[in-house]
């Protein structure tokens, strides 16, 4: 375990675990879930915040309902001219209209890119644009069997 990590005690889990199910719930409701005041939650809260170990908060939206709900994983391999820097192609994929994230990985792909668009259309335009910057392989998603909303990982710690 890392030094913030060893830090933890079952209480800041406690707590992590239930932001991580609703961020928006009280400090209040918070403490009484994991059994402390609501200074005493706050307290932790804030040193969870201060640590990095919570580096923010957000909504999980439907992004169907807003007109997307074309999902696909763009894999790019970017030809060595093409794209300069890591910090080139990211100004430029975030200049792009439909991308919602980008991950360095390895394997015969240096980038996996999730898309959501609001058609077919609009997801060849797309696949046309990141072509200016390498070879692309793209699969559409059918469904999402896990999303990181339904993942505690708290128990990967705590079984550790």
């Amino acid at each position: 375990m890392g030094a913030v990590e060893s830090s933890l005690d079952q209480t800041d889990l406690k707590i992590v675990r239930e932001l991580a199910r609703d961020a928006r719930v009280s400090l209040v409701e918070l403490g009484r879930r994991v059994s402390l005041s609501r200074p005493a939650v706050a307290e932790r809260v804030r040193r969870l915040e201060d640590s990095g170990v919570i580096t923010g908060y957000g909504a999980r939206v439907d992004l169907s309902k807003l007109g997307l709900p074309l999902h696909a994983r763009v894999s790019l391999r970017p030809r060595h001219r093409a794209v300069r820097s890591v910090g080139q192609l990211r100004e430029r994929l975030l200049k792009l209209e439909s991308v919602l994230s980008c991950v360095h990985v390895t394997g015969p792909n240096c980038y996996e890119l999730a898309i959501a668009v609001a058609d077919a259309a609009q997801l060849e335009r797309l696949i046309e644009q990141l072509s200016m910057y390498g070879d692309t392989t793209t699969s559409v998603v059918l469904s999402e069997l896990v999303q990181p909303g339904d993942v505690d990982i708290t128990t990967w710690i705590e079984s550790r």
